[in-house]
Protein backbone atom coordinates (compact mmCIF):
# COMPACT_ATOMS: atom_id res chain seq x y z
CA UNK A 1 0.00 0.00 0.00
CA UNK A 2 2.94 2.38 0.53
CA UNK A 3 6.80 2.75 -0.45
CA UNK A 4 8.98 0.59 1.13
CA UNK A 5 10.32 3.45 2.88
CA UNK A 6 7.31 4.05 4.66
CA UNK A 7 6.70 0.22 5.26
CA UNK A 8 10.73 0.36 7.19
CA UNK A 9 10.18 2.76 9.36
CA UNK A 10 6.99 1.38 10.28
CA UNK A 11 8.04 -1.88 11.47
CA UNK A 12 11.43 -0.21 12.47
CA UNK A 13 10.13 2.33 15.17
CA UNK A 14 8.97 0.52 18.33
CA UNK A 15 7.67 1.96 21.80
CA UNK A 16 6.37 0.38 24.93
CA UNK A 17 2.67 0.19 24.67
CA UNK A 18 0.02 -0.42 28.14
CA UNK A 19 -2.62 -1.45 25.67
CA UNK A 20 -4.99 -1.06 23.18
CA UNK A 21 -8.46 -0.33 23.62
CA UNK A 22 -11.26 -0.15 21.51
CA UNK A 23 -14.93 1.23 21.55
CA UNK A 24 -14.24 4.45 23.51
CA UNK A 25 -16.42 7.24 23.15
CA UNK A 26 -15.05 10.06 25.78
CA UNK A 27 -11.38 10.59 24.12
CA UNK A 28 -12.22 12.93 21.08
CA UNK A 29 -15.00 13.06 18.26
CA UNK A 30 -17.05 9.97 17.58
CA UNK A 31 -15.81 6.15 18.21
CA UNK A 32 -12.14 5.74 19.29
CA UNK A 33 -9.39 3.17 19.61
CA UNK A 34 -7.26 4.11 22.13
CA UNK A 35 -3.55 3.45 22.27
CA UNK A 36 -1.86 3.55 25.97
CA UNK A 37 1.69 4.36 25.96
CA UNK A 38 3.72 3.14 29.09
CA UNK A 39 5.40 5.87 31.56
CA UNK A 40 4.73 9.23 32.87
CA UNK A 41 6.10 12.24 34.32
CA UNK A 42 3.44 12.95 36.92
CA UNK A 43 2.77 10.76 39.90
CA UNK A 44 -0.71 11.98 40.72
CA UNK A 45 -1.56 10.42 44.48
CA UNK A 46 -5.47 9.87 42.94
CA UNK A 47 -4.01 8.25 39.28
CA UNK A 48 -6.29 5.58 37.89
CA UNK A 49 -3.82 3.76 36.17
CA UNK A 50 -0.70 3.48 38.46
CA UNK A 51 0.65 0.68 35.96
CA UNK A 52 0.90 3.53 33.28
CA UNK A 53 3.22 5.27 35.54
CA UNK A 54 6.33 3.11 35.00
CA UNK A 55 8.03 3.61 31.51
CA UNK A 56 9.05 -0.19 31.03
CA UNK A 57 6.65 -3.64 30.95
CA UNK A 58 6.45 -4.75 34.36
CA UNK A 59 4.60 -7.90 36.18
CA UNK A 60 1.44 -7.56 38.39
CA UNK A 61 0.31 -10.26 41.13
CA UNK A 62 -3.33 -10.18 41.69
CA UNK A 63 -3.40 -11.49 44.95
CA UNK A 64 -7.13 -12.34 45.30
CA UNK A 65 -5.94 -14.74 42.31
CA UNK A 66 -3.88 -16.56 43.83
CA UNK A 67 -4.23 -19.85 44.79
CA UNK A 68 -0.31 -20.74 45.73
CA UNK A 69 -0.12 -23.44 43.29
CA UNK A 70 3.63 -22.39 43.14
CA UNK A 71 3.72 -22.70 39.25
CA UNK A 72 5.69 -19.06 38.91
CA UNK A 73 8.03 -20.47 41.65
CA UNK A 74 9.29 -22.70 39.31
CA UNK A 75 9.99 -21.21 36.18
CA UNK A 76 11.52 -17.83 37.82
CA UNK A 77 15.08 -18.05 37.71
CA UNK A 78 16.23 -15.00 39.78
CA UNK A 79 13.81 -15.56 42.27
CA UNK A 80 10.91 -13.05 42.36
CA UNK A 81 8.15 -15.23 43.07
CA UNK A 82 8.31 -16.60 46.70
CA UNK A 83 6.60 -18.67 48.87
CA UNK A 84 6.04 -17.06 52.72
CA UNK A 85 5.69 -19.06 55.59
CA UNK A 86 2.48 -19.38 55.63
CA UNK A 87 1.83 -20.65 52.08
CA UNK A 88 1.22 -17.89 50.19
CA UNK A 89 3.42 -16.59 47.24
CA UNK A 90 4.44 -13.26 46.76
CA UNK A 91 6.19 -10.95 44.83
CA UNK A 92 9.66 -9.20 44.97
CA UNK A 93 8.90 -6.24 42.31
CA UNK A 94 12.40 -5.07 43.15
CA UNK A 95 14.28 -7.74 41.33
CA UNK A 96 11.35 -8.41 38.71
CA UNK A 97 12.64 -7.97 35.14
CA UNK A 98 9.08 -8.47 33.61
CA UNK A 99 10.17 -11.39 31.63
CA UNK A 100 6.48 -12.46 31.94
CA UNK A 101 7.50 -16.06 32.33
CA UNK A 102 5.23 -16.62 35.53
CA UNK A 103 2.25 -14.76 33.33
CA UNK A 104 2.47 -17.62 30.64
CA UNK A 105 2.44 -20.75 33.47
CA UNK A 106 -0.08 -19.12 36.05
CA UNK A 107 -3.85 -21.16 35.34
CA UNK A 108 -5.41 -18.52 37.20
CA UNK A 109 -4.74 -15.54 35.44
CA UNK A 110 -2.98 -14.31 38.95
CA UNK A 111 0.04 -12.78 37.30
CA UNK A 112 -0.28 -10.21 34.43
CA UNK A 113 2.38 -8.17 32.26
CA UNK A 114 1.87 -4.77 31.65
CA UNK A 115 3.22 -3.40 28.79
CA UNK A 116 4.95 -4.56 25.66
CA UNK A 117 7.21 -3.74 22.61
CA UNK A 118 5.86 -2.93 19.64
CA UNK A 119 6.12 -1.67 16.41
CA UNK A 120 4.42 0.87 15.04
CA UNK A 121 2.96 -1.58 12.19
CA UNK A 122 1.76 -3.64 15.05
CA UNK A 123 -0.37 -0.80 16.44
CA UNK A 124 -1.67 0.24 13.44
CA UNK A 125 -2.65 -2.99 12.45
CA UNK A 126 -4.86 -3.36 15.48
CA UNK A 127 -6.31 0.10 14.87
CA UNK A 128 -6.82 -0.63 11.21
CA UNK A 129 -9.45 -3.24 12.92
CA UNK A 130 -11.73 -0.37 13.67
CA UNK A 131 -11.34 1.97 10.53
CA UNK A 132 -15.11 1.08 9.55
CA UNK A 133 -16.37 2.73 13.10
CA UNK A 134 -14.41 5.86 13.02
CA UNK A 135 -15.43 6.28 9.32
CA UNK A 136 -19.15 6.30 10.47
CA UNK A 137 -18.77 8.13 13.69
CA UNK A 138 -15.99 10.52 12.66
CA UNK A 139 -14.15 9.29 14.82
CA UNK A 140 -10.16 7.93 15.14
CA UNK A 141 -7.67 7.01 17.63
CA UNK A 142 -6.33 8.95 20.76
CA UNK A 143 -2.84 8.38 21.98
CA UNK A 144 -3.04 8.32 25.73
CA UNK A 145 -0.77 7.31 28.82
CA UNK A 146 0.65 7.61 30.71
CA UNK A 147 2.07 10.46 28.96
CA UNK A 148 2.17 9.74 25.39
CA UNK A 149 4.50 12.93 24.77
CA UNK A 150 7.25 10.42 26.80
CA UNK A 151 7.89 8.27 23.30
CA UNK A 152 7.60 11.32 21.12
CA UNK A 153 9.41 9.57 18.25
CA UNK A 154 6.97 6.84 18.52
CA UNK A 155 3.85 8.24 18.93
CA UNK A 156 4.42 10.70 16.16
CA UNK A 157 5.33 7.87 13.95
CA UNK A 158 1.92 6.37 14.97
CA UNK A 159 0.17 9.44 14.43
CA UNK A 160 1.82 9.92 11.01
CA UNK A 161 0.95 6.14 10.23
CA UNK A 162 -2.97 6.40 10.75
CA UNK A 163 -2.73 9.44 8.88
CA UNK A 164 -1.48 7.45 5.93
CA UNK A 165 -4.53 5.30 6.18
CA UNK A 166 -7.05 8.78 6.72
CA UNK A 167 -7.25 8.07 9.97
CA UNK A 168 -7.79 11.15 12.59
CA UNK A 169 -5.70 11.06 15.62
CA UNK A 170 -5.93 12.69 18.90
CA UNK A 171 -3.31 13.23 21.25
CA UNK A 172 -4.16 12.91 25.28
CA UNK A 173 -1.54 14.89 27.56
CA UNK A 174 -0.77 16.24 30.75
CA UNK A 175 1.97 18.30 28.94
CA UNK A 176 3.85 18.17 31.89
CA UNK A 177 7.07 17.11 29.19
CA UNK A 178 9.72 19.70 27.33
CA UNK A 179 7.80 21.92 24.81
CA UNK A 180 10.18 19.85 21.30
CA UNK A 181 8.58 16.38 23.29
CA UNK A 182 5.04 17.59 23.09
CA UNK A 183 4.93 19.60 19.80
CA UNK A 184 6.60 16.66 17.74
CA UNK A 185 3.72 14.58 18.57
CA UNK A 186 1.30 17.52 18.49
CA UNK A 187 2.13 19.05 14.89
CA UNK A 188 0.83 15.11 13.91
CA UNK A 189 -2.59 14.97 15.48
CA UNK A 190 -5.84 16.67 14.59
CA UNK A 191 -7.15 17.84 17.98
CA UNK A 192 -5.25 17.91 22.09
CA UNK A 193 -7.17 16.91 24.71
CA UNK A 194 -5.54 18.46 27.30
CA UNK A 195 -5.07 17.90 31.42
CA UNK A 196 -5.13 20.72 33.88
CA UNK A 197 -4.94 19.23 37.60
CA UNK A 198 -5.34 22.12 39.48
CA UNK A 199 -4.35 25.79 39.14
CA UNK A 200 -2.72 26.04 42.74
CA UNK A 201 0.63 25.73 41.65
CA UNK A 202 1.85 25.79 45.71
CA UNK A 203 -0.57 22.77 46.49
CA UNK A 204 0.32 20.22 43.39
CA UNK A 205 4.29 21.11 43.53
CA UNK A 206 4.38 19.40 46.78
CA UNK A 207 2.36 16.34 45.70
CA UNK A 208 3.50 15.49 41.60
CA UNK A 209 6.73 17.34 40.89
CA UNK A 210 8.18 20.74 41.28
CA UNK A 211 7.49 23.09 38.28
CA UNK A 212 4.50 21.11 37.06
CA UNK A 213 1.95 24.44 36.53
CA UNK A 214 4.87 26.53 34.74
CA UNK A 215 5.49 24.22 32.61
CA UNK A 216 2.12 23.09 31.61
CA UNK A 217 0.72 26.53 31.26
CA UNK A 218 3.82 27.29 29.43
CA UNK A 219 2.94 24.49 26.81
CA UNK A 220 -0.61 25.65 26.81
CA UNK A 221 0.46 29.26 25.53
CA UNK A 222 2.47 27.52 22.93
CA UNK A 223 -0.43 25.44 21.56
CA UNK A 224 -2.71 28.54 21.67
CA UNK A 225 -0.25 30.56 19.62
CA UNK A 226 0.39 28.05 17.21
CA UNK A 227 -4.01 27.55 16.37
CA UNK A 228 -3.98 24.05 18.17
CA UNK A 229 -7.16 22.91 18.67
CA UNK A 230 -7.32 21.82 22.10
CA UNK A 231 -9.96 20.81 25.29
CA UNK A 232 -9.07 21.10 28.24
CA UNK A 233 -9.71 18.04 30.83
CA UNK A 234 -10.17 18.80 34.51
CA UNK A 235 -9.61 15.42 37.06
CA UNK A 236 -12.01 17.12 40.22
CA UNK A 237 -10.86 15.45 43.66
CA UNK A 238 -11.71 16.00 47.08
CA UNK A 239 -9.59 17.52 49.21
CA UNK A 240 -7.14 18.83 46.20
CA UNK A 241 -9.30 21.18 43.69
CA UNK A 242 -13.06 20.86 44.03
CA UNK A 243 -13.45 24.41 45.15
CA UNK A 244 -14.93 27.24 43.33
CA UNK A 245 -11.22 29.19 43.24
CA UNK A 246 -9.96 26.52 41.18
CA UNK A 247 -13.25 26.61 38.78
CA UNK A 248 -12.12 30.34 38.34
CA UNK A 249 -8.80 29.30 37.72
CA UNK A 250 -9.66 27.13 34.82
CA UNK A 251 -12.37 29.37 33.48
CA UNK A 252 -9.10 32.00 33.30
CA UNK A 253 -7.12 29.77 31.64
CA UNK A 254 -9.14 28.40 28.89
CA UNK A 255 -10.47 31.98 28.03
CA UNK A 256 -7.08 33.10 27.91
CA UNK A 257 -6.16 30.12 25.44
CA UNK A 258 -9.43 30.99 23.69
CA UNK A 259 -10.38 27.50 24.74
CA UNK A 260 -14.19 26.45 24.09
CA UNK A 261 -14.57 22.79 25.77
CA UNK A 262 -13.87 21.75 28.85
CA UNK A 263 -14.07 18.00 30.29
CA UNK A 264 -14.61 17.56 33.96
CA UNK A 265 -13.48 14.69 35.69
CA UNK A 266 -15.12 13.03 38.68
CA UNK A 267 -12.27 11.38 41.11
CA UNK A 268 -13.38 7.50 41.24
CA UNK A 269 -11.89 4.77 42.99
CA UNK A 270 -11.93 2.28 40.24
CA UNK A 271 -8.26 1.89 39.79
CA UNK A 272 -7.32 1.29 43.63
CA UNK A 273 -6.79 -2.82 43.13
CA UNK A 274 -4.21 -1.71 40.84
CA UNK A 275 -1.81 -0.40 42.99
CA UNK A 276 -1.06 -3.13 45.46
CA UNK A 277 -1.16 -5.52 42.49
CA UNK A 278 2.68 -3.47 40.58
CA UNK A 279 3.80 -3.15 44.89
CA UNK A 280 2.73 0.42 44.76
CA UNK A 281 1.35 2.53 47.68
CA UNK A 282 -2.00 4.23 47.08
CA UNK A 283 -2.72 6.87 48.79
CA UNK A 284 -6.24 7.69 48.36
CA UNK A 285 -7.29 4.61 50.12
CA UNK A 286 -10.13 6.72 52.12
CA UNK A 287 -10.82 9.65 50.04
CA UNK A 288 -14.52 9.73 48.73
CA UNK A 289 -15.65 9.29 45.09
CA UNK A 290 -16.47 12.95 43.83
CA UNK A 291 -19.91 14.02 44.88
CA UNK A 292 -21.72 13.96 40.96
CA UNK A 293 -24.09 16.97 42.16
CA UNK A 294 -21.22 18.92 43.15
CA UNK A 295 -19.26 18.81 39.90
CA UNK A 296 -22.76 19.23 37.99
CA UNK A 297 -22.40 22.34 40.09
CA UNK A 298 -19.16 23.62 38.36
CA UNK A 299 -19.83 22.17 35.16
CA UNK A 300 -23.13 24.56 35.50
CA UNK A 301 -20.75 27.83 36.48
CA UNK A 302 -18.70 27.15 33.50
CA UNK A 303 -21.43 26.89 31.13
CA UNK A 304 -22.66 30.25 32.25
CA UNK A 305 -19.16 31.63 31.30
CA UNK A 306 -19.87 30.71 27.77
CA UNK A 307 -17.66 27.26 27.88
CA UNK A 308 -19.21 23.70 26.79
CA UNK A 309 -18.53 21.65 29.18
CA UNK A 310 -19.26 18.11 29.80
CA UNK A 311 -18.55 15.90 32.77
CA UNK A 312 -16.41 12.63 32.51
CA UNK A 313 -15.21 13.33 28.92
Amino acid sequence: MFGDGFKKTEEETKGVVLNIEHFHIHDGEGIRTNVFLKGCTLHCPWCCNPESIYPKPQIAQHRNLCTGCGKCIEVCSLKCCIRTADGNVITDFQKCTACGKCTEVCPYGARELYGKEMSVAEVISEVEKDSFYFLNSDGGITLSGGEACMQPEFASEIARAAHRRYIPVALETSAAVPWDHLWKVVSEVDEVLMDIKTTQLEQIDKKIGKKYTKIVLNNLNQLRKRGIITTLRCPIVPGYNDTTEHISGIAGIAKDADIERIDLLPFHQYGKYKYSSIGMKYEMEDCAEMDRKKVEEMAEELKKRGFTVSIGG
